[in-house]
């Protein structure tokens, strides 16, 4: 019985690991490829043109900010050169009023940092969907499973091989034309 037993185990062995093989052997190797996101955005105008509209914003609170800082400066000098004659009350009523002015000025700064960070991720975000697109477009019509980021600033890909940069398709896939090459300085400097 042990003969039969170890003759069938034989013959399946015989017959399933070549199976596996070849079943190993037909299996797609993991294809992965790279890009880098930093110079990307950095030559798409629709990137450009968020940054810019973010920073406008940015400007606008900053103002408003600043106007509010002046306002409180000057009703703390005024508050200083009338302290000495001002009745207990009205020095109280006023020293209330700078509080509840700096409070404002306060929670004004934190709600425009937010309401800063919420505005530039909404302009930014139609611009990253359009690159996810066209990453997602490129890598399959190129047999890819992964795309990893190989910017400086993501750290994510340690080595890349140039082969696998995606970077040119992508960039023609959203239509962007290469920047211009700036020209050498002239010898001498001049």
């Amino acid at each position: 019985m042990k003969k039969y037993l170890s003759i069938a185990i034989t013959a399946l062995l015989f017959v399933a690991v070549p199976k596996f093989a070849q079943a190993q052997a037909k299996a797609t190797p993991t294809t992965v490829a790279h890009i880098n996101l930093d110079s990307l955005l950095q030559i798409m105008p629709a990137y450009k043109a968020a940054m810019d509209s973010a920073q406008g914003y940015y400007n606008e609170l900053e103002q408003v900010m600043y106007t509010m800082q002046l306002e409180l400066q000057k009703k703390a000098a005024e508050f200083d050169s009338l302290s000495k004659t001002l009745s207990p009350i009205l020095k109280a009523n006023r020293q209330k009023e700078l509080q509840d002015l700096q409070q404002r000025i306060q929670d004004f700064q934190q709600n425009a940092q937010d309401d800063f960070t919420n505005k530039r991720a909404a302009l930014l975000q139609p611009v990253y969907l359009k690159i996810q697109k066209a990453v997602k477009d490129v890598a399959i019509a190129r047999g890819y499973k992964y795309v990893l980021d190989s910017s400086q600033s993501s750290l994510v890909v340690l080595y890349a091989a140039p082969t696998d940069d995606i970077f040119n398709d992508v960039r023609n896939a959203l239509k962007i034309p290469l920047p211009a090459v700036k020209p050498a300085p002239a010898p001498g400097g001049k």
